[in-house]
């Protein structure tokens, strides 16, 4: 039986995925975007999984995905990536909505205090190693500039555990795909430094290729598979018709 697992929970007012990804016999985990109260959630999680986290990748830098960030890179002590395309909205938050920077405080309570020593860039094609797994980055934007998604290999049989999802056991391929692709939807991209048309190519060039059976763990909602949104998905059917 393998000890590597998959742990997904919801967060907060928008309903984030933040997922924590490990293998408990190294003792080691990822924290994949830990929004809106994963401050308090993924401590939990990993004394639950029995396991210490090695890194935090972000998909991208809106809000929604990197609100626990600040309080979790300096409590553990951990790398952060982001690709620099998105390093704007990590400066300022409140820029990706249009907004003075003063929206955070007024609006949401939040004073934003970013760890930019923790900052670590990641590129397109980048193999990172990351709790005894190998994930592949694919730059994808359109949602944002700088929006990455992360396809892990060798997962076949991986207990998965997500509040929203129907899978019990991981594909192969994972792709934790942010708001890339969700079931049956894609990102908006109507947030400033959008691209509408951009996203739908970066649809064909990160999910058309990839095998039916991956499993799409994505930023929203519950999971799918890259056959069911190559069947049903009429983003993806117009992706295709206009790059593909």
């Amino acid at each position: 039986m393998t000890d590597r697992f998959v742990l997904g929970v919801p967060l907060g007012r928008w309903q984030t995925n933040c997922f924590v990804v490990g293998d408990r016999a190294a003792g080691t985990a990822i924290v994949v975007d830990p929004g809106e109260g994963a401050e308090e959630a993924v401590p939990q999680l990993l004394s639950q999984a029995g396991v210490t986290c090695e890194a935090i990748a972000l998909t991208h830098g809106h809000l929604d995905h990197v609100w626990g960030v600040p309080q979790l890179a300096r409590e553990l002590d951990v790398p952060v990536l982001l690709h620099p395309d998105d390093r704007w909205i990590w400066d300022d938050p409140a820029a990706a909505f249009g907004a003075p920077p003063e929206l955070l405080q007024q609006q949401f309570g939040l004073t934003w205090d970013p760890p930019t020593d923790h900052l670590r860039d990641v590129a397109d094609g980048d193999d990172v190693t990351l709790a005894g797994t190998t994930y592949r980055v694919h730059h994808n934007p359109g949602h944002t500039p700088g929006h990455v998604t992360y396809l892990g290999r060798s997962f076949g049989d991986v207990p998965v555990s997500f509040a929203l999802g129907d899978a019990d056991v991981a594909t192969d391929q994972v792709l934790f795909s942010g708001d890339l692709i969700f079931a049956g939807s894609v990102g908006r991209s109507d947030f400033p430094r959008g691209d509408g048309d951009r996203l739908l190519r970066s649809l064909v060039e990160t999910v058309v290729p990839l095998g039916d059976d991956t499993l799409i763990l994505s930023g929203h909602g519950p999971d799918t598979t890259v056959g069911r949104e190559r069947a049903s998905n009429p983003f993806l059917h117009q992706a295709i018709a206009r790059h593909g």
